[in-house]
C-alpha cells in the first residue's frame, strides 16, 4: 500500500484527534515546479485560490474557467494548480496544455515530482499559497461568478467571540451542466463541536466550490492525514472547530458535480461509515454529557449516517446490499422508537441552528454598522 493512499486508516488515530502530527512533512522531499505563470502579478495576495488536479482535462478547464470569470473583487487574490499528472513527452500534462491554451498568466501551475495523492495535494498547494485565506475548488467542480465577492464580504464583516477559521461553501449539485441560481440569502449558520455531537456529521462536507479555510488553522491542525481515511476533511473540519469558528456561507458559491470518482464506490462509503462513527465515538468522550449522548444515541445516529449513506448509493446505482452496510457499522440497528427520539431532536436541533443563524447575522451586522474594517 502506498504512503499516500487516501484508504489507509489507522483506528488508534482516531483516539488522538486533537494532537498535532506534521503530515507536511511526510511530502517534504517531493517537489513542485512552477511550470507557467507570473507570481509578480499579484504578488501579495489576501486569498489564494487552489485546484489540485488529476488527468482531468475537460473538467479542469470549466472548473479553472469559473474561477477566470469572477466578478471584479477590491482585494488581491492568486490561482494556483497543483497538478499530480505524470508529465509526458515534451513536459507536459492535460492539465497544462489547458493552462497554456488559456494563456493568463495569473495561473500559476505546479507540478509535482511524484503523485501524492489528492489530500496530500491539497497540503502542498496550501504550502504554497500566499494568501492569509485558501479557497478550495475540485477539478471537477465550478464557482459561481460572484463567489470570490461573496467570500470577501462575508469573511471580512465576520464578528465573533472566536476567530473566524472555516467558511463552508454552499452549493448545489449537478452532474453535467450548472444552472446558475438566482442570488438567495441564507442565514449564516454555525458549526460547532456541538452541532457535530448531535447530527453526527460536521455540517461542512467535502471542502469545495469555495470552501475557505484560515491558512493559520489549517497548517495548525498539520494539515490532512491519511491516517483518518476518506473522512480526513471531516476531521480537520473538526479539529479547526476546536478554536476557530466554523460557518456556512449565507450565498450559494459554487456546484458540486456527482461524477465518477473514489467516493462514490461502495467500499468507499463503507469506509465513510467506520470512520465517521470512529469520529463520533472520539467526540463521545469530550464531556460527561457527550458521553451519556453516545451511550443512549450513538446506535441511532449511526443509523441515519447510513441511511444517507445508502440514499447515495441508490442515488448514484450503486448496487449495495443491508448485509454491506450492517458489516460497516458498530453497531446493532437501534429500535424504531429510538429511531423517531433522535429525529425529532436531529429536527429541533436544526430549527434552532437555523434561527440561530439568523441571530447572529443580526448580531454582526449591528456590529458591523458600527465599526470599521480593511480588506
Amino acid at each position: 500500500m502506498s504512503k499516500y493512499d487516501s484508504k489507509a486508516v489507522r483506528q488508534e488515530a482516531f483516539s488522538k484527534i486533537d494532537d498535532y502530527s506534521n503530515q507536511f512533512n511526510l511530502i517534504r522531499g517531493i517537489t513542485s515546479s512552477l511550470l507557467y505563470g507570473d507570481p509578480q502579478i499579484d504578488s501579495k495576495p489576501w486569498l489564494s485560490l487552489l485546484i489540485p488536479t488529476f488527468n482531468r482535462a475537460k473538467l479542469f478547464r470549466e472548473a479553472l474557467e469559473s474561477v477566470l470569470a469572477q466578478e471584479p473583487v477590491e482585494y488581491r487574490w492568486e490561482i494556483l494548480v497543483v497538478d499530480n499528472t505524470p508529465l509526458q513527452e515534451g513536459r507536459t500534462s492535460p492539465a497544462l496544455k489547458v493552462v497554456q491554451d488559456i494563456g493568463n498568466l495569473r495561473v500559476l501551475y505546479y507540478h509535482n515530482s511524484q503523485n501524492i495523492g489528492p489530500g496530500y495535494n491539497w497540503n502542498r498547494g496550501v504550502e504554497l499559497a500566499r494568501g492569509e485565506w485558501i479557497c478550495f475548488l475540485h477539478d471537477d467542480d465550478i464557482l459561481c461568478p460572484d463567489a470570490l465577492k461573496n467570500i470577501g464580504r462575508q469573511i471580512n464583516g465576520f464578528r465573533g467571540k472566536r476567530p473566524l477559521g472555516y467558511l463552508h461553501a454552499r452549493r448545489i449539485e449537478f452532474t453535467q451542466i450548472l444552472q446558475i441560481p438566482s442570488s438567495k440569502s441564507f442565514p449564516p449558520e454555525r458549526l460547532t463541536r456541538f452541532s457535530f455531537l448531535i447530527s453526527g456529521c460536521t455540517g461542512a462536507g467535502a471542502p469545495s466550490c469555495g470552501t475557505v479555510i484560515l491558512k493559520q488553522a489549517f497548517m495548525e491542525t498539520g494539515g490532512i492525514n491519511y491516517e483518518f481515511g476518506l473522512s480526513a476533511d471531516a476531521v480537520m473540519c473538526y479539529q479547526i472547530m476546536k478554536d476557530h469558528a466554523v460557518i456556512c456561507s449565507d450565498r450559494i458559491l459554487g456546484g458540486y458535480r456527482w461524477s465518477e470518482n473514489e467516493t462514490l464506490q461502495l467500499s468507499s462509503l463503507l469506509q465513510m461509515i467506520q470512520t465517521d462513527e470512529l469520529l463520533s465515538m472520539f467526540s463521545y468522550q469530550q464531556s460527561r454529557f457527550s458521553r451519556r449522548w453516545g451511550q443512549v444515541f450513538g446506535a441511532a445516529s449511526s443509523w441515519r449516517n447510513i441511511q444517507r449513506k445508502k440514499h447515495l448509493a441508490e442515488k448514484n446505482g450503486i448496487v449495495a446490499q443491508k448485509e454491506d452496510f450492517q458489516k460497516a457499522t458498530l453497531y446493532s440497528e437501534p429500535k424504531k422508537w429510538k429511531q423517531i427520539c433522535f429525529l425529532a431532536i436531529y429536527s429541533l436541533y436544526r430549527l434552532f441552528r437555523f434561527l440561530d443563524g439568523w441571530a447572529f447575522q443580526l448580531y454582526q451586522y449591528v456590529l458591523n454598522k458600527y465599526s470599521k474594517y480593511d480588506m
